[in-house]
């Protein structure tokens, strides 16, 4: 390797040549991110309508920010509702949901107290949905995702989780917390319902707790943590079992690092299909974690990589990449290096695709091919990193290939 190295997200970069540092650190779903996907995992896995419902009261509706655009900032744009409407099957249609949204828009704008309306308003959208709580959820869910003012998702959560519905009351709390709901002690209520979300076996809610006491750092809390996920983990959720891997390898809390307990769990959530946890074994045994002799096994490592890879998980894809390109734990294979970056590049993984425009463009191990390492310089410079180091490598390696075209214009035929 030449030149001077620099980290960026703990991924080395080298300006001049190839990456040649494997990903070791992704990053984790904690807190509310975990959480999140956990209930995410509940709700598309077709859980019942309603779940178990909580025993909880309506409390009355604040008033919530509108601003001078109104409708257009709570809900996405007309052609990306259309779309997510054809793609799912909803108790509601598109033109509802803008009745609603104009509805919303028009109480909480309005200098009148907004009280006894937002309650009819309640009431519109239970009906509309014909009491389908589920379904409001998965709304407000795409409304969180793709509305700039979440404020019609916000309601839309507290409508279903005061009827009971646990998963919709977990992201009502998880708003609640957030400088987007702007309520006022919204902190101090969101963690009183998700401690009672908890207590009533709540997994995801289990989760975010267990969070809080790991962050407290210290040791007797820390246990408390531990058994919150273990009965997230023991009720079926992945998450909670990825997360329990995570807190031993870490070594989190206050715990002392424990690389046979984290294997345990990770294994037990490769088992259930997360990706991320045949990532992490993989890094484990890169690393020496967890093999027989103490030192690297990049044979195991590969294997775990592949898996993951299988299960799209872009950094795994970016390692298989780069252990078939320097033969590491394996024979080397350029083609199937370009391959496996191929697969992380159009997950928008930009080391990746920075690497695979110098290898187009060198032309050593594979076939010289400018348009495509232009294309994957593009990506590269698109997805680049916050400091924007791998945009200027990418555009180093345009402005190289620029003047090498140019010399070879100049060249002169002597007849």
């Amino acid at each position: 390797m030449h030149g001077k190295s620099i980290v960026v997200r703990g991924i080395k970069t080298v300006p001049k040549r190839l990456v040649h540092k494997t990903v070791t650190a992704r990053q984790q779903q904690t807190g509310s991110k975990a959480s999140d996907s956990a209930v995410d995992s509940a709700d598309n896995a077709g859980q019942k309508e309603a779940g178990r419902l909580l025993d909880t009261d309506r409390q009355p509706f604040p008033r919530l920010p509108i601003t001078n655009t109104g409708v257009t900032q709570l809900l996405p744009r007309t052609q990306v509702l259309k779309k997510v409407f054809l793609s799912s099957n909803y108790s509601i249609t598109q033109s509802q949901l803008m009745e609603l949204a104009v509805q919303f828009t028009k109480i909480n704008s309005s200098s009148a107290s907004v009280a006894e309306p937002m309650e009819e308003w309640r009431q519109r959208v239970l009906n509309m949905f014909d009491g389908h709580l589920r379904d409001i959820t998965r709304v407000a869910g795409v409304l969180v995702k793709l509305s700039e003012n979440k404020a019609l998702a916000f309601a839309m959560y507290k409508v279903a989780g005061e009827e009971g519905y646990e998963n919709a009351l977990h992201y009502y709390a998880m708003m609640l917390g957030t400088q987007s709901a702007s309520q006022k002690n919204g902190r101090i209520q969101s963690h009183g319902i998700i401690r009672r979300l908890a207590e009533a076996g709540h997994g995801p809610s289990q989760m975010v707790l267990a969070d809080v006491l790991l962050a407290k750092n210290d040791a007797g809390l820390a246990q408390k943590a531990i058994g919150l996920l273990e009965k997230a983990a023991a009720a079926g959720l992945p998450a909670a079992v990825y997360r329990l891997g995570d807190v031993y390898r870490k070594g989190q809390g206050a715990l002392a690092s424990n690389p046979e307990r984290a294997l345990y769990w990770y294994a037990k959530a490769a088992d259930m299909g997360v990706g991320q946890a045949h990532f992490a074994i993989g890094n484990m045994y890169s690393q020496g974690q967890g093999t027989l002799d103490g030192q690297p096994d990049f044979t195991l490592a590969l294997r775990c990589f592949e898996k993951a890879a299988l299960l799209d998980i872009k950094e795994a894809q970016y390692n298989v990449g780069l252990y078939y390109l320097e033969g590491r734990g394996v024979q080397k294979n350029a083609n199937l290096a370009v391959e496996y970056w191929l697969m992380a590049a159009a997950n928008r993984f930009p080391v990746a695709a920075l690497n695979l425009g110098k290898l187009f463009a060198e032309g050593k191990e594979v076939d010289k091919n400018y348009r495509r390492a232009r294309d994957m310089l593009a990506i590269a410079i698109e997805c680049s990193d916050p400091q924007k180091i791998i945009e200027r490598s990418a555009r180093d390696v345009l402005q190289k290939m620029e003047m090498e075209q140019e010399a070879k214009k100049g060249w002169c035929t002597i007849m």
